[in-house]
């Protein structure tokens, strides 16, 4: 760098910027460096991506402190959802159109943004969710989830294929932004102690692969389960959970 920002009086080494420096200095040093002689193309373009370092590190700081007050201001968020399990009871959850009236205004205050895409699952009929949240300084981060397609009782395919998509914003939207759904059961379905022990990864991993392989409904086998998520299964939940997925794939192939 002492070779780039050189003055051609002397040749002695200009003040290189701070690394706490606005892209705004750093401009001026570019503008000086572009009044050199001895500043050749190969040595502008250093400075012009030193430049586009800086200015990257800013929007993303900018980024993070926005997302910081967000998820610090987002309440939690009640359960106004029933699902029937016919004879065997009901459990609440929380609808999408709840979750997106309590976090819109939020976002909108930070100059956040929430948006979904959906892809379909390589080598498997199940569809990929994927919610990003940009700011307006184009900084954006995302966070997805694979499902299969919701075929419950008494849906069409393409009310499955809404469910799906509603349930994949719903899980998206928690982890990028840490909410959290009041509990709201009262015989303690989903209550579970925060020190207690949780699945690792390839458990985690497991219990969704056959879940996809078995064709479940992911809602109402967690109600069965006795968790709200794959991610918060118990060791005895997942071994309860993993019995009755293998013990319905074999039926399944008789």
């Amino acid at each position: 760098m002492s070779e780039v920002m050189t003055r051609p009086q002397d040749s002695a080494p200009m003040a290189a910027p701070c690394a706490h420096n606005e892209p705004a200095s750093m401009l001026q040093v570019i503008a000086s460096a572009a009044a050199n002689p001895s500043c050749d193309v190969q040595k502008m373009q250093a400075l012009l991506s030193m430049q586009d370092k800086l200015i990257e590190r800013e929007a993303r700081q900018e980024f993070s402190a926005a997302m910081a007050d967000a998820c610090g201001e987002i309440p939690q968020v009640e359960k106004n959802g029933t699902v029937s399990l016919g004879g065997k009871g009901s459990y609440k959850f929380t609808k999408w159109e709840d979750m997106d009236r309590v976090i819109r205004p939020v976002l909108a205050k930070h100059n956040l943004r929430l948006s979904f895409n959906t892809r379909s699952a390589e080598g498997s009929s199940n569809k990929v969710i994927i919610g990003t949240i940009s700011h307006a300084n184009g900084q954006s981060q995302s966070a997805e989830i694979e499902l299969p397609i919701d075929a419950g009782q008494g849906r069409n395919p393409l009310q499955g294929f809404g469910s799906t998509i509603s349930y994949g914003k719903r899980y998206c939207a928690e982890m990028l932004l840490n909410i959290v759904r009041t509990e709201e059961d009262n015989d303690g379905r989903f209550r579970q102690r925060q020190d207690e022990e949780r699945i690792g990864p390839e458990q985690k991993d497991e219990i969704i692969q056959l879940l996809q392989k078995s064709g479940k409904d992911t809602v109402k086998f967690l109600a069965w389960v006795g968790a709200q998520t794959v991610d918060e299964m118990t060791p005895s939940q997942f071994q309860r959970a993993r019995n009755g997925l293998m013990k319905a794939i074999s039926e399944a192939s008789k």
